[in-house]
């Protein structure tokens, strides 16, 4: 465990992804503050670093997910309408129904949660609260910014971006570290 950036991780593989991601993001920065590339090349350098911190956050906040909640603490209840049945047409675009209306229990699978599922069972769990959950959605804003295909302009990444993220990875690992 000396030598690790998260020692508090008893789980000796998540600690060793987090300890590589950590590397990486070091490597990197050096590359986002030199001289030697242009503001493009170090936006590219941001935006993987930036991703890298995401990445570390979220597996962070699903440890907690995964060593202070079981599975039923995961099932997700919402309303199911079934059997429906028209009553009177109005129109076209509304109908008078009649049917079903039960609470639907669905179990979700601890590997298969994003971040912000896991932001929002945390919150339900109160075990994530503002403003730290607000800090957080930026974050993961800031990481799926990153995807081109629905902007109109790729988005350059700034050092003060990629010092946000490095403060809330900061606010998250203490958070972390005094829950376990």
């Amino acid at each position: 465990m000396t030598g690790s950036n998260f020692p508090f991780i008893e789980d000796s593989i998540l600690r060793q992804n987090l300890d590589e991601s950590f590397d990486h993001i070091v490597i990197l920065l050096s590359f986002s503050e030199s001289a030697t590339y242009n503001d493009a090349a170090k936006s590219s350098f941001r935006k993987t670093m930036i991703i890298y911190t995401a990445s570390i956050i979220e597996a962070l906040l699903f440890h907690i997910v995964d060593t202070e909640l079981n599975e039923k603490d995961l099932a997700v209840s919402s309303w199911e309408f079934t059997n429906k049945k028209v009553l009177y047409e109005v129109d076209g675009a509304h109908q008078v129904v009649a049917g079903d209306f039960k609470i639907k229990v669905t179990e979700i699978k601890k590997d298969k949660l994003n971040l912000q599922q896991i932001c929002d069972l945390l919150k339900e769990k109160n075990i994530l609260t503002e403003p730290l959950l607000g800090k957080i959605h930026e974050i993961r804003e800031l990481r799926n910014s990153q995807h081109i295909g629905s902007t109109r302009k790729v988005r350059a990444f700034s050092r003060k971006d990629l010092e946000n993220a490095f403060s809330v990875a900061s606010d998250v690992k203490s958070f972390v570290k005094a829950k376990i």
